[in-house]
């Protein structure tokens, strides 16, 4: 796709996804053809994109947010929550034709399920702005394939790719990542591997090494409550989650890490200082109901972020 001549100053840009989250919770998960009562509905804006960059703008990351909406009252919606959190929404096109995207999410205990109608989201009509000047590029892959790789050959800073909802990755947009995000299901699908058991940590590692194998610098594979584990051509890390006084909505925790952990690498810290503070997004986000309602919290980051276990160093033998 075509460059726009619009020069890009933000030190993170976010290309992704924009929807409106439907929200039920539930005892547990219906069994098929089953009919279940829900115990509350609420709708929100949420999509792997706008969550990532509304959690890189409230930990204190300038943030553009590229997407596309429908013209219709979601859109609108979903900007003006954009904007209320600090992203530059200036990137967003809305499109005339479309409706915006939605996902409807069913949350049991700690646990959810998430159906998504991509809406705009998958009929983008503009171009990328210059990417030039963004020490960060932040992509997801609700949005076509074919605009996150052009904009991870567009990308002159670090590109970070968060690769859900999960596809077999091509060796071209492997090789150009910075940093790889996954999490276990992602992680087999991208080295193409049946499955991995996120218990079984030299499997997570194996796998993330054989994804090195085939060109991207590092490999970050988050593991739920147990924390995240980065690895690189050299090093191993590993970062646990700190204690957590109730999972009450796991939605956001993913897009929580993501969003934070661009935000601290665009503001020039190490990966494992980055995946530090990731992880405590994330601990920090499951303890409030919807994708974004534990955002404002990141404020407390830095305050924060020693709780979390020290990180375990392993160098590849």
């Amino acid at each position: 796709m075509p460059n726009r001549e619009t020069q890009v100053s933000d030190r993170v840009v976010v290309i992704g996804s924009v929807n409106i989250d439907h929200t039920v919770e539930v005892a547990r998960f219906p069994h098929p053809g089953e009919t279940l009562l829900a115990s509350s509905l609420t709708s929100s804006v949420g999509g792997k994109g706008a969550n990532q960059a509304a959690a890189a703008a409230r930990s204190g990351a300038s943030v553009l947010m590229v997407a596309a909406v429908g013209n219709d009252a979601e859109g609108a919606q979903a900007l003006a929550t954009l904007a209320s959190a600090g992203v530059d929404t200036s990137g967003v096109h809305r499109v005339a034709d479309a409706r915006t995207g939605s996902a409807w999410i069913t949350v049991a205990a700690s646990d959810n399920t998430i159906l998504v109608a991509p809406g705009a989201n998958y009929q983008w009509s503009q171009g990328l702005p210059s990417l030039r000047q963004s020490d960060v590029v932040l992509c997801q892959l609700e949005i076509p394939v074919p605009l996150v790789e052009s904009a991870a050959v567009a990308a002159r800073g670090r590109f970070v790719l968060n690769a859900a909802p999960s596809v077999r990755l091509d060796d071209d947009l492997l090789r150009r990542c910075g940093v790889l995000i996954v999490n276990e299901h992602e992680l087999a699908e991208s080295a193409g591997l049946p499955d991995v058991d996120a218990a079984d940590t030299q499997r997570v590692i194996a796998a993330s090494r054989s994804l090195i194998a085939r060109g991207t610098s590092a490999v970050v594979t988050t593991l739920g409550g147990r924390g995240a584990i980065l690895c690189t051509t050299t090093t191993t890390l590993m970062a646990a989650t700190p204690p957590t006084p109730e999972v009450v909505d796991s939605t956001g925790a993913g897009d929580a890490f993501c969003g934070v952990f661009a935000a601290r690498l665009a503001a020039g810290d190490s990966l494992g200082t980055a995946l530090r503070y990731a992880v405590t997004a994330g601990s920090l986000a499951v303890r409030h109901p919807t994708a974004q309602g534990g955002y404002e919290s990141f404020a407390r980051l830095p305050d924060l972020v020693d709780q979390t276990p020290s990180i375990i160093e392993e160098p590849r033998p």
